[in-house]
């Protein structure tokens, strides 16, 4: 089924390349965290950490234990920070996969401590400062109690530290200077108490288009950049990205039906007549958002067709005016031999950002995998 399933997605290894190159230049001299969180932003966790594997990543970034799992079960052996959160129970399952942990606070820290002790290991670890995220992480105005407490934990290896900006995508960034400056504050009480830092990290993909060594430190995290994609629609003027993936399907079903027809869910479209209607098999239920129900459009035979009526879990409507066919193929966002549909448009139609869309594409539909 999967094999031949008309929607999937495609993967262009071509293009992630030319954007990890993009990403090292801007990187300068400082080591690069390929961040391959969700599916690897929808792309696929496992084939995409082992193609940044091949061009030569330095570290993995994830958001959760699991996904960190899967990856040292499937062979992959670089280092792999898990920016997420923990509970106690989860610290074995750390230390038995060679995972690096987030520790944000002192509790963490002792208890990382703790079960690393017990096992007669050293638990690797990065310590995360909050300098105006507001999620996960040390308060940088109290981040002298965390520091201060390592001193007396004699299990952890402390590779790093780092902190994540709210806003390096802005057109203002002077709240990400306020937080690079917090941030500077942290590393220098670190430095009066004698701790080293063999990894200082704070970039991600807005910080790295706009900040550029301001922010370096040690290594850079870039995310959505990777994948062909500014985090802000206005950047993507300022750095040459090639957009990885592309969504397609093709019309299983096309008919003129007559004038005041109603189509799809709530009969919130209507026919006007003498106009072909192709459904495409792909819904809300393969991650294709409800909202785009009458508002957003797909190319379909390089022609630019509206969705009409309500997004169904399975299947999507389209208005394809003089011409529709069994078999033709529909552009969702991307390119293919008709054109291309950034999916910025659709995002914009929708009041939807590009990590939304990309990160939200279920399983169902196939990822396929094109040098």
């Amino acid at each position: 089924m999967i094999d031949s399933r008309p929607t999937r997605a495609k993967i262009s290894l071509t293009a992630l390349e030319h954007n990890f190159r993009v990403a090292k230049r801007l990187a300068g001299s400082a080591r690069v965290m390929a961040i391959v969180k969700a599916e690897a932003y929808g792309h696929g966790l496992v084939c995409m950490a082992k193609e940044f594997s091949r061009l030569g990543a330095d570290y993995l970034g994830v958001s959760f234990l699991e996904e960190g799992i899967t990856l040292r079960e499937e062979g992959i052996t670089l280092p792999i920070l898990v920016m997420g959160g923990l509970v106690d129970e989860q610290i074995g399952r750390y230390l038995d996969f060679n995972l690096t942990i987030t520790v944000s606070s002192v509790w963490k820290a002792v208890h990382v401590d703790e079960v690393a002790g017990k096992r007669g290991v050293k638990a690797s670890i990065h310590l995360k400062i909050d300098t105006g995220m507001g999620r996960v992480g040390q308060n940088w105005e109290t981040s002298n109690v965390l520091l201060g407490s390592l001193s007396r934990l004699k299990n952890l290896r402390i590779e790093g530290i780092y902190t994540h900006f709210a806003s390096s995508d802005s057109d203002d960034l002077t709240f990400t200077r306020t937080q690079l400056e917090r941030f500077h504050n942290v590393l220098q009480s670190a430095h009066r108490l004698g701790i080293p830092f063999e990894l200082v990290h704070a970039a991600n993909s807005g910080a790295l288009v706009q900040l550029g060594e301001e922010a370096r430190f040690d290594m850079v995290r870039p995310g959505i950049l990777l994948y062909g994609y500014t985090p802000a629609e206005w950047l993507a003027e300022k750095v040459d990205l090639k957009p990885v993936m592309s969504l397609l399907t093709k019309a299983v079903f096309v008919k003129k039906p007559s004038a005041g027809t109603p189509i799809g869910y709530n009969s919130t479209w209507h026919s006007p007549g003498d106009r072909w209607i192709a459904t495409l098999p792909i819904g809300y239920g393969d991650g294709f958002p409800r909202r785009a129900g009458n508002r957003a459009s797909v190319l379909f035979g390089g022609r630019r067709c509206p969705i009409i009526g309500n997004v169904s879990m399975d299947q999507i409507t389209i208005d394809a005016g003089d011409e529709a066919w069994l078999g033709g193929e529909a552009l969702l966002w991307g390119q293919n031999s008709s054109g291309s549909l950034s999916i910025w448009e659709l995002a914009r139609s929708i009041d939807a950002i590009p990590y939304e869309l990309l990160c939200g594409l279920t399983g169902r539909v196939p990822r396929v995998y094109l040098v």
